[in-house]
């Protein structure tokens, strides 16, 4: 199932989100995630009571984009779907707010992740360099949304 993010998530989240971001200086802290959870749509895929997977999706209001923030799953599930049911539901959340575009950054050295983006339609716009705290460089990849 997925949901809305609340604060009696933040255990599973946390542990998800270390495990996910090896340079914790990159990873968000117990702050942020409270942060979000209140200002922004941040889903969670919850089976049996656990947390899998989670999506922060940025809506700003004056703009037609959206971007995800981050996604992350628990390294124990990969594999399984979780991150495309993530996908989709901030393809549909996004295109319920009017949103016509969504975008998103990747380590160009993610090819999993890479991959899942370009299977759902994303394209490379453009490389940041040096965008994480280690100096690694990012892919810049979009999507246009259909109604």
């Amino acid at each position: 199932m997925i949901r809305f993010a609340n604060s009696k998530d933040l255990k599973d989240l946390l542990e998800i989100e270390n495990e996910s971001f090896d340079d914790n200086s990159f990873a968000m802290s117990r702050q942020n995630f409270l942060y979000h959870i209140k200002k922004n749509p941040l889903f969670v895929y919850e089976k049996n009571g656990k947390i899998y997977g989670y999506v922060l999706l940025l809506l700003r209001s004056n703009s037609k984009k959206a971007r995800i923030y981050s996604i992350a799953v628990d390294k124990s599930f990969r594999g399984l779907g979780i991150a495309s049911k993530l996908l989709e539901k901030s393809f549909s959340h996004a295109l319920n707010n009017d949103k016509k575009l969504i975008k998103l950054e990747v380590r160009i050295d993610n090819t999993n992740a890479i991959k899942i983006y370009e299977k759902y339609g994303f394209s490379h716009t453009k490389i940041l360099k040096a965008y994480y705290p280690d100096k690694s460089d990012a892919f810049v990849m979009q999507k246009a949304l259909l109604f």
